[in-house]
């Protein structure tokens, strides 16, 4: 008996590069609390929780908090030197609400980004994490706003949710 044998030669394959990648992370959501409102009134709270009301009446407390995003940056396997990122974000308006015999808006947007105390709705915010030397870089940040209410008749639990995108603009 005789075995034959076949050897085929195999070139290996490339390895393939993991594409890199911006998202943008929520980690927690801007909460205004529960409340009483007579007729109307608002509850603001800044990017850093202080919480300021006018014409509403709190029923609970420490239910308070701003909106937490995480900006991540992977480069994926693409290299290791040293990037400067610059990146655009934009918060969308937020619409009404109207349920339960409740109207609620949001409005007065604010941050802790340096340079962006106070945004409009759609404004380009440029955001810049320096000196990226791991695989991943991100940066966080608060979120706040105002919750303006009118109240007709009854009562609801208000969510409205808040658009946030970003842009990856330059990678030097």
């Amino acid at each position: 008996m005789i075995a034959a044998g076949l050897a085929i030669a195999v070139a290996p394959t490339p390895a393939s590069a993991d594409p890199s990648t911006l998202r943008i992370l929520p980690v927690s959501e801007l909460r205004f609390g529960s409340f009483a409102v007579p007729s109307t009134g608002s509850v603001t709270v800044g990017p850093t929780g202080s919480v300021t009301r006018s014409g509403v009446f709190s029923i609970t407390s420490g239910d308070t908090s701003p909106a937490r995003f995480i900006l991540r940056y992977d480069r994926g396997n693409n290299s290791r030197r040293t990037l400067d990122l610059r990146i655009q974000l934009t918060i969308a308006a937020p619409g009404s609400v109207v349920l339960g015999g409740i109207t609620a808006r949001l409005s007065n947007l604010q941050t802790d980004l340096p340079g962006y105390a106070v945004v409009q709705p759609n404004q380009i915010i440029e955001v810049q994490i320096p000196n990226c030397r791991t695989r991943v870089c991100e940066t966080s940040f608060n979120l706040g706003g105002q919750l303006d209410i009118r109240r007709d008749y009854g009562g609801a639990l208000v969510a409205i949710p808040i658009p946030v995108d970003a842009v990856l603009v330059s990678v030097r």
